[in-house]
């Protein structure tokens, strides 16, 4: 017989003499064949995997791939022997193979059509393997796809990698070794900025221009976008990109242009004014003048014209955020700084999205300065990014500058050099603050309340008089105070409020240096300066001055480093809501009130809470079990729904000042999480009113809190913030703290010794997955751009799964009006009598006779979807209601959820003219005329939130069963029953809407005023 191994017919040879098995009692497996088999070391090889295998329990369990990983597969209590010996096995046999070898490529080769429609994967399979191993919040390891490619071969499917050749899509990331020595691997962000511009799903939403007209809703709208930046870090051009045959001819700033009626004008900066392009310009006149009288006000053509070469250029504005993060899942810290950035240049709610999130680095050794510095890189001014404009299809060039530096206030004062809350001077954005002594006197303590203030400066510190009392803090004036430091090479001086974390340590090393500099030079008789030998006196000391200046200007020149900078650490770090307030504010009420709870309080507090309804709150079952069990561990999303539903139910719960405090802190933290400001005037009015009770209730309470907890100084701030950067949930962090899950995940996979590089490489790979199969573009070593193929493509967008698993929620327009029929189990079809009931005795509207289907939901005009039960406003004179019924006619089985066609039936209520004295909000109460009324869903305007006012109405609480596993068990807690009266309270704490429910409510019930609890204290 032939050797079929060297034979080019090796294929055909191979279908023809597959071994036929039986085994033995021992199962050892008995091979027949017509003399040598040419697979034989191989089936022998497979045989004793299988073996091995069969062995393992894990495999019954399913548990296999959530067990193991690269960085502890040597760790005898995180890995199984018999796995990790069969792993080796595979190594062994070429099952799990990291090479690319010719032989593989051609056994697993991709066809031509599955290259163009597969491309850049080649095949279905590589790009479902890519796909496994890019989903952010479902990490594998490099053992789970070196075994799910091996079942994948066994079980004989096409097309299958090499587990290097699915490796090899993975891009790089930059190494970087900071000024402290530390090194760290880094996603620059015009590398990840981009993407966007490339990617048809995200490159419309980019939007390029300041706003100047409608309601404040994004960063572009707010006054440091549209008002304080700088002409030259505006966008710099503009040119008609709906008409190709113009799209050419680019427009700069500051150029000569003609108009279509032959006038001229020069651009000044182009705008959106109601989304339509706008530029504010000079008018220019021809008139006649001497050449001395020229003034080269305008360079002509603009200077960067040459720079394009032909290209549009944009700029980006982004928002950096660093962090300190566990890289552990479990409690076990694992230190870390996470840096991550935001292209504001895109509207905040698709930035709410976890697919949007950018991240940057970590690292555990360097800090978020270091990071910083290496990220600074890319917003050096004047440097350009290359990029490809898919909406255009042009290449682009694109500037980079950095906007808001939002954190937590640790971070927040790193970021600005600042030396912290337990500092002398504890605010990073006044000089708010001075000596404990003046701290406590009427003067000083009054300040913490207040900004832009005075304190007290000690005559000793001379270099103080660069600080100026009663002036905010000025990026000059740190940057100088550092350089003082340095000059004179001492340690940090708690006087001055300002500590740069980079600074210290060069500071440390200067002060070393010069040492063995002064030793060298002045002190060692065998190296020193000769002169010194033979001078003595006076004039021996000029000599030794002389070399000391030198040597301090040597090290001078040799440390300071200061690139120009666009932003301002201390007016640009706003108070960041999540840590300033949820975590901090509502901390310290929450603990001040529980402290003092005992079992039964806490047993009604989770009774009451149990009962509150959450209709047009958007938050989920508040858990209130949960909540007092482990009331000394909640996190962000407690203290929301508690700010939201916790004030209805502490009246007795607490004391009349904490009381008060509950109410403030409702009032204000619905303010700050407003949507949208129509009028920027009267909500900075409320908005300061707000921060003043709160801060006075604070004072009532416990007067030290506002000095060792310098957070609750920062909401002065707020007035400043909010006009410059918007709304305060735009820089709000919480979506950078979800990610932080995506992140951990990476680290447990990493292998801990270069764990900078490999989390910073697999999230690039997961940006370039993401890019892909979003369709976006990039550059092949041709140099022309190309994306991927169809299949890949259209993967993203018809896969509702994928786009969950990545973060990615499709816009899909609501129409107004529009019902969602129930299941055809529940809905039923019936007359109009039927359908409605005996109790409402309303006129069925035209045309009549037709069969009603009941409908589970609806559309208003702001998108909410309503049931059965929602409150809302609507379009009628009695304005206000909770949805009884909702119904739409059935025509021959087909429900038509057309507004025209659907009808919904509304309780009617008031809302009275006074406010409620106790909870200081609106009151609802059933109509006294009409009680029922007939609405067109499209009437329905928006969704809101009410609760029962179970004081009032003397609501009790009685013992039911408990339920366990779906079981009624003999043990009883408490239950809150609603009486019938229907009185309620309108939620003014309530997030969602709130803005719509202050415009249609009279101002009277809105207007924010002192608590009277504090005008009570002040008088007395």
């Amino acid at each position: 017989m032939r050797d079929g191994r060297k034979d080019k017919g090796l294929d055909e040879e191979k279908k023809n003499t597959w071994p036929s098995r039986f085994r033995q009692d021992n199962g050892t497996p008995i091979v027949f064949s017509a003399g040598e088999s040419w697979g034989r070391a191989e089936d022998v090889q497979r045989a004793d995997i299988e073996k091995q295998f069969d062995r393992l329990a894990l495999l019954p369990g399913h548990s296999l791939f959530g067990q193991f990983s690269d960085n502890n597969s040597n760790n005898p209590d995180s890995v199984d022997g018999a796995f990790s010996a069969s792993l080796e096995r595979m190594d062994r046999t070429g099952i799990n193979d990291d090479s690319d070898s010719e032989e593989e490529g051609e056994e697993f080769g991709f066809t031509q059509t599955n290259q163009q429609d597969w491309f850049p994967h080649g095949s279905r399979t590589m790009f479902m393997l890519d796909l496994l191993d890019n989903l952010p919040r479902l990490r594998l390891s490099n053992d789970h796809l070196k075994a799910i490619i091996w079942v994948m071969r066994e079980c004989k499917t096409p097309d299958v990698p090499a587990f290097s050749a699915l490796r090899k899509k993975q891009i790089k990331s930059k190494h970087h070794t900071s000024s402290l020595g530390n090194h760290f691997y880094m996603n620059h962000p015009a590398k990840l900025l981009a993407l966007d511009w490339a990617n048809p799903l995200v490159r419309p939403f980019i939007h390029i221009y300041p706003e100047v007209s409608g309601p404040i809703s994004e960063f572009w709208q707010a006054d440091k976008w549209t008002s304080e930046i700088g002409l030259d870090e505006l966008f710099p051009m503009w040119a008609d990109w709906e008409n190709k045959a113009a799209s050419h001819r680019h427009f700069f700033v500051n150029e000569l242009a003609r108009q279509y009626d032959g006038t001229y004008v020069v651009p000044v900066r182009w705008i959106t004014v109601e989304n339509v392009v706008h530029a504010d310009v000079h008018d220019v006149k021809i008139i006649r003048r001497p050449e001395v009288e020229y003034s080269p006000n305008y360079e002509m053509p603009h200077p960067l014209r040459e720079k394009a070469r032909g290209r549009p250029m944009f700029r980006l504005h982004i928002m950096p955020w660093s962090d300190d993060v566990s890289g552990n899942v479990s409690k076990q810290y694992n230190a870390h700084t996470n840096m991550y950035v935001t292209n504001f240049n895109l509207p905040h709610q698709k930035l709410a999205q976890e697919y949007f999130v950018r991240f940057a680095s970590t690292s555990p050794h360097a800090s978020s300065s270091e990071l910083f510095v290496a990220l600074g890189d890319d917003f050096i001014p004047g440097t350009w990014h290359d990029g490809y404009d898919c909406e255009i299809e042009e290449e682009i060039l694109f500037e980079i500058i950095p906007h808001v530096l939002p954190a937590d206030n640790p971070q927040q004062s790193e970021t600005a050099s600042h030396i912290g809350m337990a500092g002398n001077l504890g605010c990073r954005k006044d000089l708010n603050g001075g000596l404990k002594a003046y701290q406590e006197t009427d003067e000083g303590y009054e300040a913490f309340y207040n900004v832009r203030i005075f304190f007290y400066l000690h005559p000793k510190n001379s270099v103080f008089n660069l600080l100026q009392p009663g002036e905010p803090c000025d990026k000059e004036v740190t940057v100088q105070t550092i350089r003082w430091q340095v000059w004179n090479a001492c340690g940090g001086n708690k006087a001055t409020g300002i500590k740069d974390k980079i600074s210290q340590y060069w500071i440390q090393r200067t002060l070393e240096m010069g040492k063995g500099f002064r030793a060298i030079q002045i002190t060692d008789p065998q190296t020193r300066d000769q002169r010194l030998n033979t001078l003595k006196g006076e004039d021996r000391k000029i000599v030794k001055d002389e070399i000391s200046r030198q040597i301090q200007l040597d090290l001078w020149n040799w440390v300071i480093q200061q690139p120009p900078e666009s932003i301002d650490p201390h007016r640009d770090t706003p108070a960041e809501i999540l840590h300033t307030y949820l975590l901090e504010n509502n901390k310290y009420v929450w603990h001040d009130t529980t402290k003092q709870w005992d079992a039964k309080k806490e047993e009604i507090f989770a009774a009451r809470l149990a009962a509150s309804s959450i209709s047009g709150l958007s938050i989920p079952p508040p858990r209130p079990r949960y909540v007092v069990q482990y009331k000394n561990s909640l996190i962000g999303k407690h203290f929301k729904m508690l700010q939201q539903l916790g004030v209805f139910h502490i009246h007795d719960l607490c004391t009349r000042l904490l009381f008060s405090l509950w109410k403030a802190t409702g009032e204000l933290g619905a303010h700050l999480w407003y949507p949208e400001i129509n009028n920027m005037e009267q909500y900075l009015a409320d908005l300061k009113v707000l921060v003043a009770n709160l801060l006075d209730i604070w004072g009532l309470i416990d007067p030290e809190r506002i000095l060792v907890k310098g957070k609750l100084h920062v909401f002065p701030h707020l007035p400043e913030d909010i006009p410059r950067f918007g709304l305060a949930i735009l820089y709000a962090t919480e979506i950078y703290e979800c990610f932080n899950a995506v992140f951990r995940l990476c680290s447990i996979f990493s292998n801990h010794l270069a764990p900078s590089r490999d989390i910073a490489a697999t999230l690039a790979d997961m940006e370039h997955f993401k890019h892909v199969a979003s369709g976006g573009w990039w550059k092949n070593l041709e140099g022309t751009y190309i994306r991927a193929g169809s299949l890949v493509r259209s993967f993203l967008t018809s896969n509702r799964e994928l786009q969950r698993r990545l973060g990615w929620s499709k816009t899909r327009p609501l129409v107004c009006g529009t019902v969602k029929p129930e299941s055809s189990a529940k809905r039923g079809s019936n007359s109009w009598e039927k359908a409605l009931g005996s109790t409402f005795g309303l006129t069925e509207p035209a045309p009549t006779g037709a069969s009603w289907a009941s409908c589970k939901s609806l559309i208003t005009q702001s998108g909410d979807s309503c049931k059965p039960g929602s409150w809302v406003f609507f379009q009628r004179p009695e304005a206000i209601g909770r949805i009884s019924k909702i119904l739409a006619r059935d025509r021959n089985g087909k429900i038509l959820t057309q507004s025209s066609n659907a009808i919904v039936v509304v309780d009617l209520f008031v809302v009275l003219d006074i406010k409620d004295q106790r909870l200081n909000m609106p009151i609802l109460i059933q109509s006294s005329g009409t009680q029922t009324s007939l609405v067109k869903p499209r009437e329905l305007l928006f969704e809101f939130n009410a609760q029962h006012d179970c004081v009032t109405c003397k609501c009790s609480t009685a013992a039911v069963p408990v339920l366990q596993e779906r079981i009624v068990t003999d043990r009883t807690e408490l239950h809150t029953r609603h009486s019938s009266q229907p009185r309620f309270i309108l939620n003014m704490h309530g997030l969602h809407n709130v803005h719509h429910i202050r415009d249609v409510l009279l101002r009277a019930l809105t207007r924010c005023s002192v608590h009277e609890l504090v005008f009570i204290e002040v008088r007395q």
